[in-house]
Parts: structure tokens; sequence; C-alpha cells
């Protein structure tokens, strides 16, 4: 039981000093916190419209666990996302959303103040990514949208959303 608990204790500590690690175009490459003043930002199952607000009667549906740093890095707005326990070998959408912004705006990565890229988790279920853009003129804070579209709905099959917006 020691062993088992000292190895454990041993890969805990080598994940730490790893620090974050992004996938781009199926190369690792390390990478830097979304930055000093960056916000820690828990995720939970709640679908949202591109206003933050919450879309009622819409149940949870998946069994990760995500989180972010979201912050500012000179001109550019930064999220670090760290996602555990989802669907292995699964691609999912990820989006970083400047606000204020109207509900009746729509949201698509590109958009104005909207960085979006597909993150895909590995055997195990968990992934991280970095998003980053160009700070939307007035953006007073951000949030993440983690989802894995539906082959046969408009609603996401998963979806995880930021409890808050962070302030920038």
């Amino acid at each position: 039981m020691r062993r088992i608990m000292r190895t454990a204790l041993a890969a805990a500590m080598l994940a730490a000093a790893a620090g974050p690690v992004a996938a781009t175009g199926g190369v690792l490459a390390s990478t830097a916190t979304a930055s000093e003043g960056a916000t820690f930002v828990p995720m939970s199952q709640a679908l949202r419209r591109c206003d933050h607000s919450e879309m009622q009667y819409v149940g949870a549906t998946g069994y990760g666990r995500a989180s972010a740093l979201i912050g500012r890095q000179g001109g550019e707005v930064v999220a670090d996302l760290a996602f555990a326990t989802g669907r292995p070998n699964t691609p999912y959408e990820v989006k970083l959303i400047q606000m204020p912004r109207s509900s009746a705006d729509p949201c698509p990565a590109g958009a104005v103040g909207v960085s979006g890229t597909t993150l895909f988790t590995d055997g195990a279920g968990a992934a991280t990514a970095v998003l980053r853009g160009p700070a939307m003129d007035g953006a007073t804070g951000a949030w993440v949208s983690l989802t894995r579209p539906s082959a046969f709905s408009q609603l996401p099959e998963e979806f995880y959303t930021s409890d808050f917006v962070a302030p920038l």
C-alpha cells in the first residue's frame, strides 16, 4: 500500500511540474499560463446563450470536469482550459467569448470577440487547450464554452460553461 501511495504521489508531483500542455495539429507544445492576474473559473453543465444567460429546461448529459484560467496578456484575452473525465478520443468545440454581448448576437468561433478551437481528448478523456484572441473594444469580461456536437440535434450532446464571467 505504501508503494502505491508513493508512486501516486510521485506521479502527481511530476504532472504538476510539467505544466499545462496544449495539442496543436497533433504536436504537443508547452504553453504559458493566461496571465499573472488570471481568474480561476470552474465550469458546470449549464447550456448558455452568448450573453452568458442560462437556457432553461436543458438537462446535463456528461460526466466531465472542466475549469479555466481566464485573463489578459498584452492586447489579447487568454484562457487556459483543463478538461478531465470526458468521453475518450473525442473532439469537443471550445469557445472563449468576450463580454458584454447581446443574447441576440450569434457567437460562432471567429466572430468579433470570440476565439475557438477543437479540443481532442486522450484515451482517458482528458485534454488541455489554450485559447487566445485579440481583446474586443470595451471588453469587461470573458467566459468559456465547451461542447460536444450532436449528429441528430441542434442541442449539443454534452456541454460545460463557465460558472461566471471572469473580469478582464
